[in-house]
């Protein structure tokens, strides 16, 4: 029994104790959501007939592993049920574990297929399908933690506190913003493709009601966003008036981006818009993944930092390409005056060119033609690889700059020995803009604490010295704030030493 026992420990701690030092029931809980969610895009493939009719085969393989490998997690999930911490201490875990919740929904998203394979249950393809559409409550076994997560951390907090914590990674956010991260990521890059899509007629026109409901639900997700994300905003930019911090939201690239993402449907509304041009803004939509990739703001930071080197190679580049248009336009107008009919089809050439694409619809016949042909080539090779270094280089040196201050702010919050609940914050909230991970922020701790280790301030000292300033504190503070800041004043010390004793006060 024993054994038993034991075995089934370690298979819960290998496959399903996320809070656990193990990182497979991670892995494993990843694996099994993306698995919901190409179920549900297969699902959505299979009402094309042209692309159907000729993969029926793939589409069953399909379905069919993925029954097999949700019936395997039920039945596992089943066999650790006794030793979940959940039912610790309590009788029938494996009996309340069955009645649980999300175990019903687990078996209800196998049960159709098996039913129907044994032949207990008929089912024609249209309802197999519907009832494929519960997979996608799989994905509460992840969500409903999160929420009770969030709810715990945020409890006492104001209703606009909460949702800034939602929209926006904060110490306090946990699981669930990241999980509405990664469902905003996918509704975004969902609408792009269907845009796509749409342009095929073999896909258009069997999925047309389709791509009217799959657009109304884009655009409702993203309206909601944007109005939680203008609501929040006073939180984000710490201005007094939440009316100015509103509008001062509202002039930021990011907002603008989120208005380009709804605005085609309104204007469908409205205004009798060119189709076309709806498209193109609704491709737009992609510029929202910006929003959760820490590259563009890196970016930004590098370009602002390398503006006057980055601005010299372009300056230079402008220049060299004015003049070897100029020039070919001068050489080769009088012998092909159809295609250097003008000065700027010759800037097209010299762009071409010095890009070393050269698509040789225009190319020069002329000696002194094909002489800057051949010398503007040469020099797009070194010219168009400048601004790619000066990027790499700044790019590389920011990064190391932001870990270096990140391992400051970690010294600084170490150096008293004493790492008090807002420093511990303020850590937190610099790990989160870098986006480092757990183990990399642990590492940059190591690392600060083995610096100061080297310093020769060992631990019992540092110690004594928190000890010291925690009498020192309550020395001051029972005296009269005058009083006590005459004293300080008297003292012979320097002014950053009398700075940091009122400081206690």
């Amino acid at each position: 029994m024993n054994f038993i026992r034991s075995a089934q420990k370690r298979l819960y701690c290998a496959l399903f104790d996320l809070e656990g030092s193990n990182a497979g029931p991670k892995r494993l809980e990843s694996f099994v959501n993306w698995l919901i969610i190409i179920n549900l895009l297969a699902l959505l493939l299979e009402h094309i007939p042209a692309l159907y009719s000729n993969h029926k085969d793939l589409f069953a393989l399909f379905d069919e592993i993925s029954i097999y490998i949700f019936t395997a997690e039920y039945v596992l999930r089943l066999l650790t049920a006794a030793v979940d911490p959940k039912y610790a201490g309590r009788k029938f875990g494996t009996v309340r574990h069955i009645f649980h919740p999300l175990s019903i929904i687990d078996f209800l998203v196998v049960a159709p297929h098996w039913l129907h394979l044994l032949g207990i249950v008929e089912l024609d393809l249209r309802a197999l399908r519907i009832l494929r559409l519960l997979r996608l409550l799989k994905l509460m076994r992840e969500i409903v933690p999160a929420t009770m997560e969030f709810i715990v951390a945020n409890k006492g907090r104001t209703i606009r506190q909460k949702v800034d914590s939602l929209m926006n990674e904060t110490p306090t956010s946990g699981r669930l913003q990241h999980q509405l991260d990664l469902i905003l990521i996918f509704v975004i890059i969902l609408s792009v493709v269907c845009v796509f899509l749409e342009t095929v007629p073999e896909i258009h026109e069997p999925l047309a009601l389709e791509f009217h409901y799959l657009d109304l639900f884009s655009v409702g997700i993203f309206s909601i966003e944007f109005l939680l994300r203008l609501y929040c905003a006073p939180e984000r930019l710490g201005v007094d008036s939440p009316l100015f911090s509103r509008l001062s939201y509202l002039r930021r690239p990011t907002t603008l981006v989120d208005l380009v993402a709804v605005l085609p449907f309104y204007l469908q509304v409205f205004v009798s818009v060119d189709l076309r041009f709806v498209r193109i803004l609704r491709v737009l939509r992609v510029a929202k993944l910006s929003r959760y990739n820490t590259a563009m703001k890196t970016f930004t930071m590098v370009m602002a930092r390398e503006k006057r080197a980055f601005g010299a190679a372009m300056f230079v580049t402008m220049l060299i390409t004015i003049l070897a248009a100029a020039i070919v336009f001068e050489a080769e107008h009088a012998v092909q005056p159809d295609k250097y009919d003008t000065m700027f089809r010759a800037m097209y050439w010299a762009v071409i060119t010095l890009a070393s694409v050269g698509y040789g619809d225009i190319s020069p016949v002329t000696p002194v033609g094909q002489a800057f042909t051949m010398l503007l080539a040469l020099l797009g090779i070194g010219i168009v690889a400048l601004p790619a270094g000066i990027l790499g280089s700044a790019f590389s040196d920011q990064l190391q700059q932001d870990r270096e201050e990140m391992l400051k702010g970690i010294e600084d919050a170490f150096a008293d020995g004493i790492l008090t609940d807002e420093e511990a914050e303020a850590l937190e909230q610099e790990r989160i803009r870098l986006h480092l991970s757990e183990d990399q922020f642990e590492a940059l701790k190591k690392k600060a604490k083995s610096h100061l280790a080297g310093t020769g301030i060992d631990k019992p000292t540092l110690e004594q010295l928190a000890e010291m300033v925690t009498k020192t504190e309550a020395a001051l503070t029972g005296l009269p704030l005058e009083k006590a800041v005459e004293e300080i004043n008297k003292l012979n010390i320097s002014e950053k030493q009398k700075a940091s004793l009122k400081s206690l006060l």
